[in-house]
């Protein structure tokens, strides 16, 4: 994608999810969210939470689950690159849930941090899918996980249908699409499964990289 092309949809969608975080918390929409992030909790050891990344987090919704369901333990972090957004999680998780506005494809972040990093329902508006996986796995332990739950609609053709209709929507992957991806970038695929009827969920593992001390 050109430079050029990269920041319009970078904006694009930047303009769409602020506009939409007003919404994004209707009945309706949470149960098709709560279907995608519903798999993540059976991948997650909550007796040993450690550190863990929503890219993309939207209004919180994952997050305040996360926090409910470990009690407060451990870290919990969220990124979004729509303010309004961000701002809506903030209205509604506790302070020692870290928010910031930032871009899935140059996370804020030091290499090796999180236990967990996890996106639901975005990643097919990235506008440089490899890249932001690869941020996914900087900024992830080797002892931790990378997981992405995405839209998956069986045939390409819907998928190019998708793709067309839907604001600021990039590319829907199927599942050897993101399989390759991770493998790409030097994640071993530890699981991959449809999780419901429209989305797909693949979980990988980073190998230990020189200067990471394993914890």
């Amino acid at each position: 994608m050109k430079e050029e092309e990269t920041i319009r949809t970078r904006e694009k969608n930047r303009v769409l999810f602020n506009k939409w975080s007003s919404t994004y918390d209707f009945p309706l929409f949470r149960f098709w969210m709560r279907r995608f992030q519903k798999p993540v909790f059976q991948e997650i050891n909550f007796s040993s939470l450690g550190a863990i990344l929503d890219v993309s987090c939207g209004t919180g919704e994952f997050l305040k689950a996360l926090y409910q369901k470990s009690e407060g333990k451990g870290t919990l972090v969220g990124i979004d690159l729509a303010s309004e957004m961000v701002e809506k999680a903030r209205q509604k998780l506790p302070p020692e849930v870290v928010l910031k506005e930032a871009d899935a494809h140059q996370l804020p972040f030091k290499d090796h941090k999180f236990d967990y990093t996890i996106t639901t329902e975005a990643f097919h508006h990235y506008y440089d899918q490899e890249k932001a996986l690869q941020e996914m796995k900087r900024v992830t332990k080797s002892t931790g996980k990378v997981i992405i739950v995405d839209i998956n609609f069986f045939h390409r053709p819907v998928h190019w249908l998708w793709q067309k209709l839907e604001p600021g929507c990039v590319k829907i992957n199927n599942k050897k699409e993101m399989k390759d991806l991770f493998e790409k970038v030097g994640l071993k695929v530890l699981k991959q499964e449809r999780t419901f009827l429209f989305a797909v969920m693949t979980v990988g593992k980073k190998e230990a990289e020189a200067g990471e001390i394993k914890s």
